[in-house]
């Protein structure tokens, strides 16, 4: 970058000639680093592009065996099960009523709702 020109002062001061190469190499090493960084973060983003492909091919392929295993055995979607697998699992009405709630995502923690329905269905008052 920087020439120096052949003067009669410059074999006298030989410091002056360092003291410019220092100033050169501190000028253009924040301009290196910059770059690596750069460089590195490319490679961050290419790998993370890379993950982010290799999952999506992953879910699609989950996505396709599932569907392809409800096709051969419909007994074991969840939307065909119903409330008939629940009712042959316990004897007890409480339960019964508990399980049926879970299966449509309400925890049964209201034991007098629990309580009352139980009485409904088993006829009392």
């Amino acid at each position: 970058c920087f020439k120096l020109l052949p003067t009669a002062t410059s074999s006298a001061r030989p410091t002056s000639k360092l003291a410019m190469l220092r100033a050169a190499r501190a000028a253009t090493q924040p301009l290196a680093r910059a770059v690596q960084v750069r460089r590195a973060g490319g490679i961050k983003i290419l790998e993370e592009s890379g993950k982010a492909q290799e999952n999506l091919y992953w879910a699609q392929e989950d996505e396709r065996l599932i569907k392809k295993m409800l096709a051969n055995h419909p007994e074991l979607s969840p939307e065909f099960q119903g409330i008939q697998g629940i009712l042959s699992d316990s004897n007890k009405v409480d339960d019964q009523v508990k399980l049926v709630f879970m299966k449509h995502g309400i925890p049964p923690v209201n034991k007098a709702l629990i309580s009352d329905i139980v009485s409904l269905v088993e006829g009392k008052k």
